[in-house]
């Protein structure tokens, strides 16, 4: 079905983000699957697609259309269509989600697609190319797999009014943090949990940047602007004098940045060259403390530097999502299960296969010149090594 021949309704720009979130109108509108209707897919897919109201996405006189499956929307209209646009305007929301107390990734460019609202509420999605709106569009048509459906089972919506009240806190903060770039903090909290740590740490660093460059201004170059010293506004404007670590450590003497935030900066600061530099891939610590770091500048200055500790909930909360953080050693019970299929080599595989004999050898048997090429590559590096010490 062509948009020229829709139902009546509106076309949409639209934006999803993982992981799944369920969105009520109001506290009596559940959501309470079977564990039948997940293994047959007969759950209420129309609920998925359907409208819970709007919220303020920061683009008046406009609201943003919420869908009960998470999803946001705003009408197609151009200022709208530009992908790039979409791709701030919504992040930008996400951000606040995130800050205000709702766990929320960030959208990436393949997770913006079209869709059509109907008169009658209910939104069509169209399609879209990455895993999160792929999800999304499966789940709505009922033609995901069962091991997709199961992240239906056990969802507790969040109510609409619940979502603005989050959006609303987190805009109040990052209206005081502006104009640091919510695509890229939200790139490094994602990357963080999924265990991309040089990626993280790199975003992350970019945002602490920015908020560090935001108070500068704030606190020491309008400041400077006030007195009758000639070049002096300039001069403390200049990126080669004052550095990011620079700053930093006059922000600390002021008072503005507190000695456990500047520790965790230093340790972000230091892995953050080692990996521009040198390649040296961070550690989970370095990341972590990259990720506190930030998140206890953007409740300082939103707090007036008061209290480095007013997102620190959320910052839990990212932390417990990474996968690389170390799990418990306590055995879980699972709610739910289902066997897998087995394999040869398995007791309880059953059927006939044909085996393959793996035989491992030395790199050596095959190729000769092996152990000389391993021993003058160990001798090159630890002439480098030597060198590197020399000239420092």
């Amino acid at each position: 079905m062509t948009e020229s021949n829709m139902p009546d309704g509106i076309p949409l720009v639209m934006a999803v983000s993982a992981p799944l979130k369920l969105i009520a109108k109001d506290g009596r509108d559940s959501w309470k699957p079977s564990l039948q209707d997940i293994n047959r897919s007969t759950y209420d897919y129309l609920k998925l697609n359907r409208a819970s109201g709007f919220i303020d996405g920061n683009v008046a006189p406009y609201m943003m259309l919420v869908g009960f499956d998470g999803s946001l929307a705003m009408p197609a209209l151009p200022e709208f269509s530009n992908p790039d646009a979409a791709l701030k305007m919504f992040n930008r929301v996400f951000l606040e989600m995130l800050l205000g107390g709702v766990y929320t990734e960030g959208a990436l460019p393949a997770d913006i697609c079209t869709g059509w609202l109907f008169n009658t509420g209910y939104i069509r999605m169209h399609g879209g190319t990455s895993r999160t709106t792929s999800l999304h569009f499966s789940l709505r048509d009922r033609s995901a797999s069962v091991s997709d459906n199961i992240v239906l089972l056990d969802q507790k919506p969040i109510t609409l009014a619940k979502l603005q009240k989050a959006i609303a806190r987190g805009r109040a903060i990052l209206d005081k943090c502006d104009p640091i770039s919510p695509e890229i903090a939200l790139a490094g909290t994602t990357h963080y949990v999924a265990g991309a740590l040089a990626e993280a740490l790199t975003c992350i660093w970019t945002s602490i940047e920015q908020i560090i460059s935001r108070i500068w201004r704030v606190e020491v170059e309008s400041k400077a602007s006030v007195d009758a010293i000639p070049n002096r506004s300039g001069f403390l404007k200049d990126y080669r004098v004052w550095t990011t670590s620079a700053r930093i450590e006059l922000l600390f003497q002021k008072g503005v940045v507190e000695a456990g935030t500047y520790k965790l900066l230093n340790v972000a600061r230091k892995a953050r060259n080692e990996f521009i530099h040198r390649g040296s891939q961070p550690d989970l610590p370095d990341a972590t403390a990259a990720l506190t770091g930030m998140f206890q500048l953007l409740s300082s200055c939103s707090s007036d530097y008061k209290n480095t500790l007013l997102l620190d909930e959320t910052c839990r909360q990212v932390i417990a999502r990474c996968i690389r953080r170390p799990r418990t050693e306590e055995k879980l019970e699972p709610s739910y299960w289902r066997d897998i299929a087995r394999l040869p080599g398995e007791p309880q595989f059953k059927g006939k296969y044909k085996p393959f004999d793996l035989q491992l050898k030395p790199i050596s048997t095959f190729d000769p010149a092996y152990a000389a090429k391993a021993a003058r590559a160990k001798s090159d590096a630890n002439q480098a090594e030597q060198t590197e010490a020399g000239s420092n």
